[in-house]
Order: C-alpha cells, then structure tokens, then sequence
C-alpha cells in the first residue's frame, strides 16, 4: 500500500512539474551600451516580482518567466533603467544608455562644450527629441513656444516663409535683430550682411513681398541638438555678433558601429480653413442698392433689383486657397570604426503654397567625416550643399493675392464665357484685377544653390592641451526673376510686359584656431581657452530690368525694346577677432567664467574699427553644501546664478561710413551724384546684460529654472529719418540715402520661467514642459536725431508705427475715434475737423462733414495742448503689437509602444493693425465687402427736416462717394487684440517591437500622424493673429497687410532604420 502510495506521489509530481515546465517560456538576449560594448553585471527582473538574473562577462542572458505579459526591467549603476514588454518575444537585445542627469548634460557653447553644471549664464537646449515635429519643413519653425525668452513668430505663411526670431525682445531698429545662428561651429551670415537683399519686388511692383527664412536650406533631419544662447555673458564670446542672442546648431555625426541607415519620410495634406467674413452675392447685392442713395450715388444697378433670383457669387477666397501637399524624404547611413566615423544624408522637400501659384522646394545632402589620424591628431570634414526653388507669389504684399481676393466683389467671376480672365467695372470706380489671373500669369521666382565646407583639426599637443585649426568656405548664389506679362482681363489691361531678372553671390571664408587647457586637481577644475578667427563675406550682384519684350513666352529682359536698366553692386565685409574664456570650478559648488574678445570689423571706419567686449558669470551650487545633507532626498539640484555681459552690433552694409556714387539720368545725358550722406564716426553698437537665474531640481521630478534679466543696447545703429525736404525720401532713382550712425538707446528687462515635470514614470510616463515670458521694451533715448521717434510706413507711405522715446518699439499710431457724428449739432458742438470751413458747416456731401462721419479725439495741438481742430497733431498711439506675455506648454504621454504629444502655445496682450480692413470697410468704395461691419454702418433719416443717425450706437461710418472726411484714416478703428491660444501640434506615434522588426530586418521603426495649427483661439477677425515683423518695413511690427496665413498641416509620417 505504501509502495503504491509512493508511486502514486510520484507520478503526479512529475505531471504537477511538466504542467509548470509547460506553463513558462525563456527569454534570452545581449545587453550592451551605446557603443555596441558588452555590459556584464546588468540586473534583470520581472516586473513586479523578485524574479530575476544578471548578465554575464559578454551581456548574455537567459531568464524563465511565465507564460502572459510579462515586462522585464534592465537597470546598470550609470545607465539608464529601460523596461521592455516581453509578452510576445523570446529573445530582446537591449542597449542601456549612459545615465546623465540634466546637470551633468554636456552642451555645446561658443568654441567648445562645458557641462550643464558648470554654466552660469542663461541658455536653453532643444535636443532632436524635443525638435521632431511632423511636417516640419524649416528649422526655425521648431523654435516657436519651445524656449522661454525666445520669440519665434510666423511672418508669412507661405512655403519657405520666414520666422521672425528674437531672442529677449527687440534690442535694436534697422541694424538686424535676428540671432546670430552658429551651425557646426560657422557663424552663418546674414543675406544682407552681403549687401543685397536677395527677394525681388512683386509682381505689382511693390517692395519684397516675403522673408526667406535663412534656415530653410537646411534640412531638420540632419539636426541633432540646437544650444540658444540668451544673455551676454553666455553670448559675449561671438563679440560683435552677439548682441541678438546665439543659436548654435549641431548635426548629426557618426558613431562608432556597424552602418547605420534611416530613412524619414512624410506626406501631408495642407488646408486654410479660416475665412474672413465678406459678403455672398445676395448681400451685396442688397448692400449695393441700399448704398447707392446712402452714398449720394445713383448707381443702382438693374440686375440687383430681385435679390432672390441671385445666388452666391464667386467666393473669392475659396478661388485662392487651395488644398496642398507637402512631402519630405531623407535618408541617411552613419557608422564607423576606431579611425574613421562617417554620417552622410540626402533630403527632398517639396511644399505646395495653400495660395495658388506658391511653392517651395529643396534639395539638400550633407556629409560629416571624423578621422582619428594619430592618438594626438584628429581630422574632420563637413561638407553641405542645399538648392532651393521658391514660388514666392504676390501673397504678403499690399497689393498681393490676398488683398485682391478679398475686396474683390463676389458679382465678379473668375472666367469669362470664352475661358479667358474677367474683371468688372463700374462707373466712378477703377476696375479690379483678376487675384487668380495675376497669381497663374505674373511669375516671382528665386533659386538658390549653398555650397558649405569646413575642414578642421583637433591636434592634443599635450595632456589636456588641444588646439582646434578650423578653415571654412561657404558659397552662395541665387537667381531671382519676375516677370509680368501683358494681358488683358476684360476691362482691366496691362498694355505692356516687363521682366526684371537678378544673380547675387555671396562667398564667405572663415580661419579660426584656439588653445583648450583643461586640468583638474582635487577639488579644482578649470579651463583656459584662447583664439583668434577672421572672416570675410564679399558679394555682388548683377540686375538687368526692361519692358515690352517681344512676347509672353520669352523671358529675356535683354530682348526688351527699351534700354536696359543694368545695376551692378559688390563689396564686402570682413572681421579680425582674438578671444579667451577662463571658467573655474571649486567642488561643484562654485563656478566662474570670465570672457573677453576684441572685434575689428571693415564696417566701420579706421577710426572705430576696433571694440573690446567682458563678460563675467558666476554660480552657487547650493545644493552641494554640506549644510544642504538634510535635503539631498527631496533637492537634487540648487543653483543660483549671476551674469553681467558686454556685446556689440555690426550686422549693417559695408561702407555706410563712407559715400558712393551712382549714375543718374539727366536733361543733358548721364550723370553721376552722391548716392548717401557719408558718417565716418559711426561706431558699434553696444549692449550690456544682467541675468540673475535660478535652477532648482526637485525629487527627480520637478525642474524648475528662472531668470531675471536687464539688457541695454546703447549707440543703436539707425537710418537717420530727415524731413523730405532734405531730398532722403521719394523715387530711388533720384532720392540721397540719410546718413547712418549711432543715435539710440534700447531697453529690455523681463522675467522667463521654465518647468519641466516627470508627472507618471511606468509603464505608462506623461512628461511636461512649460515655458512663460515677460518682456518689457522701452525705447530709452534718440541722440543726435531731428525728433524723438521713429516711423513705420505702410501703404501709400502712411504712417502707421511710431517709436517714442519712454515708450515700447512700434506702438501703433493713428487717431482715437470718438463715436459718430449724430447730427449738425453734434458736428458744430465737436472739435473742427481739416474737412471743413471754419466759419460754419454746409450740407454738401461732396465737400464737408456729415451726420455718419468718424468723430476723431482732439488729443493734441501745435503747442502740445487741445486745440479745437482734428488734424495731423492728433495722432497719438493706438495700440502695441508687444504682447505683455507669450508661452508654451507641451504634453508627452506614453503607453507600451505608443506615444502621444500636444503642444500648445500662445500669446497675450499684443494688438494687431488689421489693414486689410482698410479697404474691405472704408465705407467710400463699392469693393467694400467685409458683411459684419458693412451691415453696422451708419444709416440715416431725415426727421422733420433734421438729418440724423438712425442707429446711434454704430462705430462704422456712413457710406459716402467721396469721404471727405477721411473716414477710413488709419486710427484704432483697425486695431484689434491679437492674444491667442493655439494648439499647435498633435502627434501620435506608434514604435513596432524589435522582435517583430528582425523577421524583416529592421533595427528600428516608427509610424506616426500629426495636425499642425489644429485650431486657434482669439479674437482677432483676420486669418491668423500671429503676425510678425512687416516684410515691407524694418519698423514695423504686427502689421497684418494681407500676410499669408499659417495653414492647417496634416501629415503622416515613416521612420525605420536597419
């Protein structure tokens, strides 16, 4: 019985064991670092539970784990922990990286790298995770909302279009307020630093229409890390190209591996889906005739008369506007060994404009070399080539697409019956061209082709002693042409063609060497860097312009039967530098940097060609006191930092100290004058900074950085505004440029706030970066000026932005309106106005105000006091496009293999000059089209012999045929507030497993989907709030003139690599 009971035990736990054996599965794999290298002692375990094995002497592995999901966590001392879901694989290779805290992140600073902990002045590092943004077509659109402090605003649409960056607000007003940008260590030069700006006038013939983003040759793949340098103790050591901010750009380089190869790809779809609110053919149809006996006009049309018979007309916007795709490809193979590491990519852009007619396209390849010659000599190579070709449109300017379109009257078609271009035209009114007409025939075009190259040598002379030898070479060149046919849209007739054609070049060349000695000892770090560079940037620039070629299908103005206007320009701009920077680190508790560099720049005569520019910063890492042992749990990191900086400004033309001569043309033949007032004493312009800053780390979850900051720029760089009866105003042909020099001063002072959270860390993580920024400009002071500000032109030579001194940049200026004239009395108890007679007021609409008429303020008059009349004396500021905050906040969520962000940015407290409603409700012409206010405007009525407003409480004027009182002045009637909220990204990602991706070769892939732009909240009632510097005027900001909207961007996108 026992014997059977014994036998019986046994077999059931053999079949007990062989059900266990049966229920878990083994997993195997290799653990290694970022280098490929094998990592032995590696910790694994089953998550939530203490089973688990380490790695051997080769990174093997091998655990049993059940059969189910089953998560495995790998954790090294100085890596990284990763989690990897095992439910579905039996075997994982995993590679760990280096564990490197925020603080002890390595980063990249002018001439060299230092640790995140050892800085102590302000920047901001964006890394390629925080810059991949689906769709993204240019680099600097990545900036936008992602880094307190840095203002990163659209200003065009279009493809290609630029941003206007401004780092710490605007510190200056004709001499370039972009940032310095530093890609691989080479300054990148400013087209106009060149000389000539490389866009051509419109195809209308006004100014050029539309930035080109100076960063959109490059391709955003290709970026690994972007550095923003903001204040000048971080800046100071780019000296006179400092003085805006820095933003070093680092590409991508090989590793150390077998090769690499990625492929990044993207399609989307791009969509305007706002509208401004204009009128169907039915309301206007019914306006028209209501207006025709408003106006004193009899113009009431026979077609209009049984509304109801009508449909809705030609939708304007809908004909411009248009679905349009955008794709990108890279690809791209990296890899290497002990002595040679490579990195070589290739790009393909192409973006259709939402606008018809508009379309930007690049090509771009890119190739690093690292060589390790000897264990001392180190050898690099970067070469990069880009050609880009542009559609650039009419779309930003004051006559363009948009503008044209959208007082165009919906009673207007597009084709006539025969296929041809219509217009219309009416009695006492100009007719309209046709805004698809203009934007299919009339062409602008720019191509342009970058050739870079860089060799350098990192050469250790001897233990901690290296010296960097750097040459580079950079070419640029670009054709640009417009062309305008003759053709005939109906009633409206371009009688004769013209083409103007462009080539510009622009060749710079860069030499730099300097001497890194780093030494530690104890509890003493320090490092001694000095150098030297010089640069030199020559350009020219050839023009041919001329008329009535001998058909439209020939593009050649030397053909024209005019002679032709030939304009040649070179020059250049050369600079002699010597710089060093002394930082000095006691037990990671006390940090200083000291940084000084002497400028000599060709921009300025003999006399002021030399600048010296200090910089000194200075950090306590209180964190890593001993009296701080108490928190080390809860603080991880306390830093208070202090820096003071000195940095100049020379982004002006060469020569401007000196005069030149050009041809003009007399009763007598040709001749020659003076083309500029010559200023040999214009000098740098310089700016000092104070940032205070504090970093503190919380519980390894909460990141927290402040700063305080106080920038002054002093001898600002100007254009000096003289009356026009000093000849500096009027056709370019005959008009004598006004000296430039040194007249101004500028403050900035304002307050950024960084957060940075690790909310949730497990197998599901939600990450947060928030970034707020206050700014406050004031112009401090004009010396040496005929007046006490600065003008900003619009359309017509209008001003419409003036800079006072105690005053913030650009406010708006104009007249205040007071209401509606109500009737006589009101008119005759009211301020005069030029519009009419003093000794009384006549009822002739054609000359004199009138009940319905724009009531102005009477603010001012020629001795600063009111005086009874409305006139130019009256104009005063209307609004500020400087917004009293801007901010971005990013979500990150992951789950598994799926991740999700949502980024939203914003601005507050900014206005916004809504020109285009100039004309859309002027209220004196029959394109006015804009319904919300039209319907609004003053009506009329005659009571018992008395003419009075019917609706009081109106702030649209009456309609009228002549307008004398000048309602549609520019005054606040066209400032709106221009704060948003937007939700400008959404991207959900989906990473396939690695087991599933070795059946079919692939070491990585990830597929994804985003909508850019998805909606925008604000009050503004043009397309888009976001509007950036003016493309027509230097000091002009936020003035929207028809610019061409942000759209709507969805994509889909592909990353894989093998």
């Amino acid at each position: 019985m026992k014997t059977n009971l014994r036998l019986f035990t046994v077999i059931v736990m053999f079949f007990i064991t062989q059900v266990i054996v049966g229920q878990n599965r083994t997993i195997t794999g290799t653990v290694t670092d970022d280098t490929n290298e094998p990592l032995p002692g590696v910790s694994i375990r089953m998550e939530g539970t203490t089973t688990g094995t380490i790695t051997d002497v080769d990174g093997n592995f091998s655990l049993a784990v059940p059969q189910g999901n089953v998560t495995l966590q790998f954790s090294f001392i100085g890596f990284t922990d990763q989690s990897v879901d095992v439910t579905m694989l039996t075997q994982v290779n995993i590679q760990l990286k280096p564990e490197v805290s925020d603080i002890d992140e390595v980063v990249v600073v002018g001439y060299g790298t230092m640790k995140k902990s050892d800085l102590s002045g302000a920047s901001v590092s964006l890394n390629a995770d925080k810059l991949k943004s689906a769709g993204l077509a240019n680099l600097d659109q990545a900036l936008t909302g992602r880094a307190a402090g840095v203002s990163a605003v659209s200003t065009s649409g279009q493809p290609g279009g630029a941003v206007s960056i401004r780092v710490r607000g605007q510190s200056t007003i004709n001499a370039g307020a972009d940032p310095l940008y530093v890609i691989d260590g080479v300054p990148m030069q400013n087209t106009k630093t060149g000389g000539h700006d490389l866009g051509l006038a419109d195809a209308l013939g006004n100014s050029p229409t539309s930035g080109v983003s100076p960063l959109s040759k490059i391709n955003p793949s290709d970026i690994v890390s972007m550095e923003i340098l903001k204040d000048a103790s971080a800046t100071a050591i780019y000296g006179s190209q400092g003085a805006n901010g820095v933003i070093i750009i680092t590409t991508k380089r090989g590793k150390k591996g077998d090769a690499k190869f990625e492929y990044n790809g993207s399609y989307g779809v791009q969509h305007q889906d706002t509208r401004v609110d204009v009128m169907n053919l039915k309301e206007f149809a019914a306006y028209s005739q209501a207006v025709a006996e408003e106006s004193f006009r009899n113009d009431e049309r026979a077609e209009f008369e049984d509304v109801s018979l009508l449909g809705h007309g030609t939708d304007w916007q809908d004909a411009i506007f248009q679905l349009a795709s955008i794709q990108q490809h890279q690809m791209s193979a990296s890899g290497g060994g002990d002595k040679l590491k490579y990195y070589v990519s290739g790009g393909y852009l192409n973006q259709e404009g939402t606008i018809v007619g508009t379309e930007f396209e690049r090509f771009s390849m890119r190739t690093n070399l690292d060589a390790q010659l000897k264990d001392w000599l180190k050898i690099g190579v970067n070469i990069n080539f880009s050609q880009t070709d542009e559609h650039l449109g009419l779309a930003d300017s004051e006559s363009g697409i948009i503008r044209i379109a959208l007082q165009t009257t919906p009673d207007m078609p597009i084709y006539n019956m025969d296929g041809s271009y219509a217009t219309i035209f009416r009695e006492g009114q100009t007719s309209q061209p046709n805004a698809i007409g203009i934007a299919m025939d009339d062409e602008n075009l720019l191509k342009r082709n970058s050739f870079g190259s860089t060799l350098f040598f990192d050469a250790t002379i001897m233990k901690d002693l290296v010296l960097h030898t750097e040459g580079t070479l950079n070419m640029d060149f670009s054709n640009a042409s417009v062309f305008r046919p003759k053709v005939v849209y109906g009633n409206w007739e371009r009688p004769i063609n013209s083409m103007r054609a462009q080539k510009n070049k622009n060749t710079y060349w860069q030499i730099k060497n300097y001497l890194t000695y780093a030494r530690s000892f104890g509890k003493h770090s320090g490092t001694l860097m000095i150098g030297q560079d010089t640069w030199e940037n020559e350009y020219d620039y050839q023009s041919v312009y001329n008329t009535n070629l001998p058909s439209n299908d020939i593009h050649n103005p030397s053909l024209g039967d005019g002679i032709p206007q030939i304009t040649y320009g070179f020059g250049s701009s050369s600079n002699v530098s010597f710089f060093g920077r002394l930082s000095y680190n006691y037990d990671n508790r006390y940090m200083m940097t000291y940084t000084h560099r002497r400028d000599a720049s060709s921009n300025f005569g003999p006399e002021n060609r030399w600048a010296g520019f200090n910089s000194f910063a200075g950090s306590w890492r209180i964190s890593n006191e001993p009296f701080m042992e108490w928190a080390e749990s809860a603080v991880d990191n306390a830093k208070l930092r202090v820096g003071w900086g000195q940095v100049g400004n020379q982004n002006i033309d060469g020569y401007l100290w000196g005069a030149s001569i050009t041809k003009m043309e007399t009763g007598l033949g040709a001749g020659y004058r003076q083309s500029n007032i010559a200023n040999p004493y214009i000098q740098w312009e310089k700016q000092e900074q104070l940032n205070v800053g504090l970093d503190l780390s919380l519980y390894k979850t909460v990141d927290l950085v402040v700063e305080l900051y106080d920038k002054t720029s002093k001898d600002m760089l100007m254009e000096l505004q003289l009356p026009s009866y000093m000849g500096t105003r009027g056709n370019e042909s005959s008009k004598l440029n006004a000296p430039w020099g040194n007249y101004g001063e500028i403050n900035n002072k304002g307050v950024e706030v960084s957060v940075t959270t690790h909310n949730v860390k497990n197998a599901f993580s939600w990450d947060t970066d928030f970034q707020i920024s206050f700014n406050k400009n004031k112009l401090v002071a004009l010396d040496g000026t005929p007046s006490a500000h600065i003008e900003g032109y619009g359309q017509w030579s209008d001003v419409v932005s003036l800079s006072e001194v105690g005053d913030p940049l650009f406010n708006f200026y104009g007249y205040v309106t007071d209401g509606i004239y109500q009737n006589i009395d009101d008119i005759q108890n009211s301020p005069r106005t030029n519009a009419y007679p003093s000794d009384g007021v006549s009822f002739d609409a054609a000359s004199t105000v009138y009940p319905g008429d724009m009531k102005y303020k009477d603010i001012s008059g020629p001795d600063g006091k009111p005086d009874g009349i409305i006139d130019s004396y009256d104009r005063t500021k209307i609004g500020s496009p400087m917004p009293d905050f801007t901010f971005g906040f990013n979500n990150v969520f992951s789950y598994r293999n799926f991740d999700l962000s949502i980024f939203i940015n914003g601005s507050y407290g900014n206005d916004v000059m809504n020109y285009t409603a100039i004309n859309l409700s002027n209220m004196k012409s029959i394109w006015n089209n804009q319904l919300a206010l039209v319907n609004k405007r003053a009506i009329l009525e005659e009571v018992d012999g008395v003419v009075r407003v019917s609706n009081p409480s109106t702030h649209i004027p009456r309609a009228t045929g002549t307008d004398p009182n000048d309602n549609d002045r520019i005054s606040d009637r066209y400032i709106e507030d221009g704060s948003f909220i937007r939700i400008k990204n959404i991207t959900l990602g989906y990473t396939f497993s690695k087991q599933l991706l070795k059946h079919i070769y692939l070491s990585n892939a990830r597929v994804y989907a985003s909508i850019e732009n998805l909606v925008t909240f604000t009050d503004y009632s043009g397309f888009d709030p976001e509007v950036g510097a003016s493309t027509q005027s230097p000091n002009v900001f936020g003035l929207d003139n028809g610019r061409y909207p942000s759209p709507q961007v969805f994509t889909f996108g592909l990353n894989v690599s093998f």
